[in-house]
């Protein structure tokens, strides 16, 4: 199993890179860097946190291992191929095995979702940047209805990753990566909490946490 995640991503990576953003899974510290995202003590079994593309469960597991067995794990993912293999994670991970089924896989797109002020954290690894501006603003502002009053939305970009595609891409492109970015901007100026770099990831990324009323 640990050896067929890598592939099974990278297979994705090429058949469709616009939903994978990247050519293999998030790295350990990474991962256990946005899964702090996540309160280390959790007071109510009612406490959701929902993943959105939880890809091969790379971050699901850490995760999975904050949550402690507690609350409730809600895990999106519009491949077949990875929802294939987060399903076979719930029993073979130790961490997902603790929480006893209250962890649940649904393959499609988030934004069929329609379970307003329903989560206390979501944690997104959606490839912002493969995305139109509009698209990114709508995931964010959908995260937000989800959200219960004062829940949290975490998510990651890799450093400098749209200066650095700038000279392989079109002109509208730069100015769609232009946009993407004060997208991005205006939602974190608004509600940021903290900002994370993780520089031993590679490639580096930050993690960046908010917080809706």
């Amino acid at each position: 199993m640990p050896n067929a995640r890598p592939l099974a991503f990278l297979r994705q990576s090429i058949k469709d890179f616009r939903s994978t953003g990247a050519l293999a899974p998030s790295g350990h510290f990474l991962a256990r860097a946005i899964a702090r995202s996540i309160p280390s003590h959790i007071g109510s079994e009612d406490f959701r946190v929902l993943e959105v593309g939880a890809g091969t469960g790379s971050i699901t597991t850490e995760i999975a291992r904050r949550m402690k067995g507690a609350g409730r794990l809600d895990l999106w993912e519009i491949s077949p191929a990875f929802c294939a293999v987060l399903r076979q994670r719930l029993s073979k991970d130790k961490f997902l095995s603790r929480m006893d089924g209250r962890v649940r896989v649904h393959e499609g797109d988030i934004r069929n979702l329609k379970t307003p002020g329903y989560y206390d954290v979501i944690i997104s690894g959606l490839p912002f940047n493969n995305f139109k501006a509009r698209e990114v603003k709508g995931f964010l502002e959908h995260f937000r209805t989800l959200l219960k009053p004062g829940g949290r939305l975490a998510w990651f970009e890799y450093v400098a990753i749209r200066r650095l595609q700038f000279p392989f891409v079109s002109p509208a492109r730069r100015k769609e990566l232009k946009r993407i970015h004060a997208v991005t901007q205006l939602f974190v100026r608004s509600h940021q909490i903290k900002k994370e770099i993780i520089p031993l990831n590679l490639p580096p990324a930050r993690v960046l946490r908010l917080q809706f009323k």
